[in-house]
């Protein structure tokens, strides 16, 4: 099984989170735990996800479960890189919505279709 790697860099004006290697199952707990620490450092997290490799469901859970995290906390996030591949995963896993998020009072979903 490979081990991802998770490096989170404080920024001026962000924290970025760069995952490194594959997003699924059996990294969800140090994927989890990067992200939370990130969140807590109260400052735009950007998720860069150019260094993935192989995105499963729970990989996608975690980018879901990290959008719900920034609004609980108030906190922005924003995704870079692999969107592509992403997207594909998402489409196959059937979470591609025409409605906005349900926790999102305008709405917004990064798996949102556009019209």
């Amino acid at each position: 099984m490979d081990t991802p790697s998770v490096k989170i860099s404080r920024k001026k004006d962000r924290t970025v989170v760069a995952v490194n290697g594959p997003m699924t199952i059996g990294q969800a707990g140090e994927l989890r735990a990067g992200l939370l620490k990130a969140f807590d450092l109260g400052k735009l997290v950007e998720l860069s996800l150019t260094g993935v490799t192989e995105v499963d469901i729970t990989g996608l859970q975690l980018i879901c479960s990290s959008h719900k995290t920034s609004l609980l906390k108030d906190v922005a996030l924003s995704i870079t890189g692999d969107g592509e591949n992403l997207s594909s995963v998402a489409r196959v896993a059937g979470m591609v919505r025409h409605a906005g998020c349900a926790h999102h009072t305008d709405g917004i979903c990064f798996w949102m279709k556009e019209a």
